[in-house]
């Protein structure tokens, strides 16, 4: 994280600055957070930090445990499979509409993401992957001109996205599906197909869920072995 400058707005600022390490992984899931060390990282007061914590608390990145402190999420399976639904019925709903009202410039956004995306595994830079991913699905929410899911789209985005980085060791063996799945979706767009788009958007979505379940399940036989 890099430090803020005073003039800007700095819960804002130092919110975005902690959401975005929080999704590319310099906090890793569950680690605890420091408001000092946080406040020391970014040079500014502890004031705006207790602040941006609160609210990246209300967007599930965050969770407070009451005595002990402020840790980033680490979600069970039930409330990634909540996450899931929430994103997948925003990201299809959307979809509609983009590809009703501004399809044209809902599919030059898709290849500029899937571009990015191409880049990113080339260089394996995983949080450019996931940085990517988040344009690629931003798109789908802003060409489809609807203010309010715009408005409310990070806080469903961002733990999804935090759960892809986690993952990246796990996702790099089905990047390659990854992958198709994005070129499938900007064909199915192009099409104009707009039901193939969205059963395609749920199963894209509900992949990442799959997976995060299978390093619960891997995570839980090694911890029996070792009780």
């Amino acid at each position: 994280m890099q430090p803020i400058e005073p003039a800007q707005s700095l819960m804002k600022v130092t919110t975005d600055r902690i959401r975005l390490a929080i999704i590319a992984g310099e906090l890793p899931l569950g680690s605890k957070l420091s408001e000092q060390g946080l406040a020391d990282v970014l040079q500014i007061s502890r004031s705006p930090v207790r602040e941006a914590l609160a609210m990246l608390q209300q967007e599930g990145l965050v969770e407070v445990v009451p005595k002990v402190g402020s840790f980033v999420f680490t979600p069970d399976i039930q409330s990634a499979l909540d996450l899931g639904d929430h994103r997948s019925i925003l990201e299809a709903a959307c979809l509609e509409m983009a590809i009703e009202r501004n399809n044209k410039t809902l599919v030059a956004e898709l290849q500029s993401g899937m571009k990015q995306m191409e880049d990113a595994v080339a260089q394996n830079d995983p949080v450019g992957y996931t940085q990517a991913d988040m344009l690629f699905h931003n798109a789908i929410v802003t060409c489809s001109g609807n203010r309010s899911i715009k408005r409310v789209y990070p806080n469903t985005i961002g733990p999804l996205m935090a759960l892809r980085t986690h993952l990246f060791t796990v996702m790099n063996a089905h990047l390659s599906d990854s992958m198709s799945e994005h070129a499938a979706l900007i064909e199915l767009c192009q099409n104009e197909d707009i039901e193939g788009a969205k059963k395609l958007i749920r199963a894209h979505v509900f992949k990442l869920i799959g997976l995060y379940q299978s390093s619960i399940d891997a995570q839980n036989a090694e911890a029996a072995k070792t009780a």
